[in-house]
């Protein structure tokens, strides 16, 4: 399975049954090819580990092989092994991307016994954005909000609902979570799909100018009118009128614009002739607009018309296992753009991000995994490059294990329990929910037993019991244990 099987394409015999017994006895499963063909029939097979790959075989070269193997598996990490290492040959390789480059020598085991574990916890990483992948393409039909959350992806499906009716919809949620992707989506997948999307940032434009640019002006309303000009409403007409940060909207304003969601009509600044437009509405806020009509800054009658269909985007710190799905993204995405050979995160980058509290959310995270792929300088982003970015004192190099923040969320451990077990066919049987927990403390703690221990306030003995196999039930021993 993958995580622990090994393929050795190497023609010297002596050497593959030295392998083999050592990797044997690190709990790896080893097999063995002795020449280029036989290699690829066991990858074309479906193999699905580490390959480690002599740079000459009787029948090919290994860099020859290596392109045959990407075209099959791309995403199997390969590790050459020669004799005949050169810094020319060891260049080519890893700009061609393999995962390391090793030479044949008196310290070949101990490289090599590194840059397996690091190969695997890289393959385990692929696996993991696999299963995440293959979750978001059956999530629903609003794909382009890349989440793998129950919670989002059950606020995404509501949103099945509005597609195709007419309700004014407001978005609520925190800057940077998405507001803006889901009124397009909205829009792109209803009946107004072929008419306008009009945007209008409602903080973006001076008040004293708001007005115009919304309804627009007649020739001679004021200085420097020389011509009619229409407004972001009638733009939109036909199509979807996207409301940003509608919060901001001064009161004046506000009466306005609850006429036209009531009559769809309006003057033009300036004018008097009434203009009639069939536009549906979506404003989005990172308000909470409720307060604001307790305050008196927004009518209560508008927020009602603006809010027949409300619905709250999760900020990025209440869906983490978003982030790597995410980071993923958005590394692939920048790393095309900068012409850059980086494939992904080392696990202690991933896991320092994961770690991160981000409350820019999805911005934020888009921009610091630009500036680490920009940063990179290998096919890993790593954790120096990620502490560069984003300075020292934003990242945990190592975390901050408490019971209330080992889940890396503010939820209460009920609602963190019922986001993974929604219903009754979702139930795990409790001994696997318990090694599951035992697994993912030690894995956050980067295998440190005592900090993973003093998370879950157990003995070290227990995990310690617990990794010899002699499993997780045994939790006999007090928490205290140090």
């Amino acid at each position: 399975m993958p995580g622990s099987e090994i393929l050795i394409i190497d023609d010297y015999q002596q050497l593959v049954q030295f392998l083999k017994e050592r990797l044997t006895a690190e709990g790896y499963e080893v097999r063995s090819a002795s020449t280029g063909a036989e290699g690829l029939a066991a990858i074309a097979g479906g193999f699905r580990g580490l390959i480690l790959l002599d740079v000459r075989l009787p029948d090919t070269s290994g860099l020859d092989l290596f392109e045959q193997v990407k075209g099959i598996a791309p995403d199997l990490p390969v590790i050459f092994i020669t004799a005949h290492a050169t810094v020319d040959l060891a260049v080519e390789a890893t700009k061609r991307g393999a995962f390391d480059f090793i030479a044949k020598g008196s310290d070949l085991l101990k490289r090599l016994n590194v840059a397996v574990k690091n190969a695997f916890e890289r393959l385990a990483l692929s696996e993991q954005l696999k299963t995440l992948q293959t979750q978001l393409d059956e999530a629903g039909r609003f794909n382009e909000f890349l989440t793998v959350s129950p919670r989002m992806q059950a606020i995404l499906k509501t949103l099945d609902a509005v597609v195709n009716s007419g309700v004014t919809v407001l978005i609520e949620g925190e800057s940077g979570t998405g507001k803006e992707l889901i009124a397009r989506a909205i829009h792109a997948r209803g009946t107004r799909k072929r008419g306008p999307f009009v945007a209008v940032n409602c903080a973006g434009i001076p008040e004293t100018l708001l007005e115009s640019e919304m309804f627009g002006y007649e020739k001679g309303a004021f200085t420097g009118a020389t011509a009619r000009r229409i407004g972001r409403f009638e733009a939109a007409h036909g199509g979807t009128l996207f409301l940003d940060e509608v919060g901001e909207l001064p009161k004046a304003l506000q009466a306005k614009l609850l006429r036209v969601l009531q009559d769809h009509v309006f003057e033009r600044v300036g004018g008097t002739e009434p203009v009639s437009v069939d536009v549906r509405v979506i404003s989005a806020t990172n308000r909470d607009l409720l307060a604001e009509v307790r305050r008196g800054t927004f009518r209560e009658d508008l927020f009602y018309r603006l809010s027949v269909f409300p619905v709250r985007l999760l900020p990025l710190r209440e869906r983490p296992e978003d982030i790597p799905v995410l980071a993923q993204h958005f590394l692939r995405r920048y790393a095309r753009e900068e012409g850059k050979q980086v494939a992904g995160f080392t696990p202690d980058a991933l896991a320092a991000l994961m770690a991160q509290p981000f409350p820019g959310n999805v911005r934020e995270l888009e921009n610091l995994v630009r500036h680490a792929v920009i940063l990179a300088r290998g096919r890993q982003v790593t954790m120096a490059e990620i502490r560069n970015t984003m300075g020292s004192h934003r990242i945990q190099t190592e975390p901050a294990f408490t019971p209330a923040s080992a889940a890396g969320t503010s939820r209460t451990l009920a609602e963190r329990v019922a986001a993974a077990f929604p219903d009754l066919d979702s139930l795990a049987p409790f001994h696997e929910v318990q090694a599951e927990v035992l697994r993912r403390a030690v894995e956050l703690a980067s295998g440190n037993v005592s900090l993973a221990s003093r998370a879950l306030q157990v003995g070290r003995a227990t995990l310690y019991r617990w990794q010899k196999g002699r499993g997780p039930a045994e939790t006999s021993d007090s928490g205290g244990e140090s």
